[in-house]
């Protein structure tokens, strides 16, 4: 068995699931070559991880299971990164068509933009940035000519057979991980081409034009090859080793590389491929053996959700809609120079229950919604006795949580019903301090509309806060307690009901909802709406406390 698969086989067991790996399944038809190469290539995989220090492992561990990376301040050394890429360059340059794409248009090929993009996929590495930048233009005259050598490549240069390539849906960009990673879906079952030409000048596009954002070039891609069930190649591999010859050579930082499969064929395939790539990639590629549904648990614990996935559970029946609204937002961002394609500009026409949703009516209590109204009420305090830069914090936070479970940022594309577009960052951090603003404002009137008691708090009355005991409090924290189950299993409207039959309790034993007021000396009792607001934080408080003691 490949360490690879213990190691899954193992992560499979904590879950109650088990993953049959090659060997073990009744289809498997491995040869005992394809058994030497696959313990080959663990000893391979081994020797790379074994490089590393205890601390890069974990870091390794953390980013593959979709924790994002600690993205460098490039303003403290990209000036001196850059001179040591030009100094390589200089010296290892002639006679290359990097020298020739340099004569002919000496402005695209020293563009400030694009030797960056470049050093961010090395990681600031200048003489890997280097190197590949030389294999870059080899590439791209191969694939599209010298004529083409130093401009953007968009839509009007692929020919017919090479969109028709694309339009298959073999790669696909179904949305972002947890960390707000690009995903890169490969579906090997729907390749489809005329030429490997084809196909390579097809992938060249999808994967540069993700490169034209910056966020993407920063955090990298996540690529996900799913071939499972019906799924698998019909090519039967031709062209695997030219297409990661070409995606080595494109500037891309691989934050992680998950092969799923239930089929041998692919699985010794995947195994093959890992010889093509440096020890530091090799630390961050995963080959998983497993049925669909098998696949489906394992892939939240890498931080991607399963409902990105353009499948049906049953039929794996791939849904191309998206994929294809895709591709024509392409044409059109090609037409209108959109500097973002790929990421807060993609068009799609669903979203998930962790989406956050900017539109009137009922959508607008979609599930992902309610968190971010949640994670508002719990920080209000915090963020409005804050700093600048601490309010910025607790936005940028909030955006990482949304994200860390697969939700998204989206509004309505205009002059569509169905179709959704991810929001640019900036747009959201903009709306959720809009948030911020709009909840102070009413809590504010909530408390004008509360009323000064004569008086100290009497023992049945709740009052507020984290120091103040009484019989009225205890009895609270009590029915809080006991219907926590019930309130959690709930949706929205119906907590209320349950918030309101605490608050009715408390009053059916004369007791009030108070809190300190120091500016008038005294105590106000609040409105009922305030204490549903308070009450309701109890709740949510106690399901947290549950949840981490359990």
């Amino acid at each position: 068995m490949s360490v690879i698969s213990q190691q899954y086989k193992q992560k499979s067991n904590c879950l109650g699931i088990r993953l049959e790996t090659p060997q073990e399944s009744r289809n498997s038809l491995l040869t005992k070559e394809d058994e030497q190469k696959t313990k080959e290539n663990d000893a391979m995989l081994v020797e790379a991880l074994n490089g590393l220090t205890f601390e890069e492992r974990q870091e390794q561990q953390e980013i593959v299971h979709g924790v994002d990376e600690m993205t460098a301040d490039e303003s403290t050394f990209i000036e001196s990164t850059l001179k040591d890429l030009d100094n390589i360059l200089l010296r290892t340059k002639h006679g290359t068509l990097y020298e020739t794409a340099e004569s002919l248009n000496p402005e695209y090929v020293g563009a400030r933009a694009f030797r960056i993009m470049f050093l961010r996929g090395n990681r600031y590495d200048a003489k890997a940035s280097a190197k590949q930048m030389l294999t870059f233009f080899e590439w791209k005259e191969q694939l599209f000519g010298r004529e083409k050598l130093v401009k953007d490549i968009t839509m009007d240069d692929l020919d017919e057979d090479d969109r028709a390539c694309m339009r298959a849906g073999y790669v696909q960009i179904p949305g972002k991980d947890r960390s707000n990673r690009t995903i890169l879906l490969h579906l090997p079952g729907l390749r489809s081409f005329k030429t490997l030409m084809n196909e390579l000048r097809s992938r060249y596009y999808i994967w540069m034009t993700i490169l034209k954002s910056e966020e993407c070039q920063l955090r990298g891609a996540v690529v996900l090859v799913y071939a499972v069930g019906c799924l698998k190649d019909q090519k039967e591999g031709v062209g695997y080793m030219e297409n990661a010859r070409l995606f080595l050579a494109l500037p891309l930082h691989q934050a992680a590389i998950h092969v799923f499969t239930d089929n041998s064929a692919e699985y010794i395939m995947g195994n093959g491929i890992i010889r093509m790539f440096s020890s530091k990639i090799r630390a961050r590629f995963r080959i998983h053996y497993g049925s669909h549904m098998e696949c489906q648990y394992l892939l939240p614990s890498y931080g991607i959700s399963p409902k990105l996935l353009p499948l049906k559970t049953i039929t794996l029946q791939v849904n191309m809609h998206q994929h294809h609204r895709w591709c024509e937002s392409c044409l059109l961002n090609d037409t209108s120079d959109c500097p973002d394609l790929g990421t807060s500009q993609t068009t799609m026409t669903k979203y998930n229950d962790d989406d956050v949703l900017y539109v009137a009516g009922k959508k607008s209590n979609n599930a992902g919604n309610e968190r971010l109204r949640v994670l508002v009420a719990d920080l209000s305090q915090k963020y409005d006795t804050g700093t600048t830069e601490k309010k910025r914090t607790i936005v940028e936070g909030m955006i990482g949580e949304i994200h860390k479970t697969g939700g998204r940022f989206l509004k309505q594309n205009p002059g569509s019903d169905s179709d959704w577009i991810e929001i640019p960052v900036d747009e959201a951090r903009l709306k959720i301090t809009q948030m911020f603003r709009n909840h102070r404002r009413r809590v504010g009137a909530l408390i004008q509309g509360g009323c000064l008691i004569a008086g100290e708090p009497l023992p049945n009355d709740v009052v507020f806060g984290k120091t103040h005991r009484s019989r009225g409090s205890d009895l609270m924290h009590y029915l809080i307690k006991a219907r926590s189950d019930e309130y959690n299993s709930l949706d929205r409207g119906m907590k209320v009901q349950v918030v309101d039959a605490v608050l009715e309790r408390i009053k059916g034993e004369g007791g009030r909802f108070l809190q300190t007021a120091p500016e008038h000396g005294g105590w106000l009792e609040v409105t009922t709406e305030m204490a549903r607001i308070r009450v309701s934080k109890y709740f949510r408080n106690n399901r947290r406390k549950a949840k981490k003691n359990g």
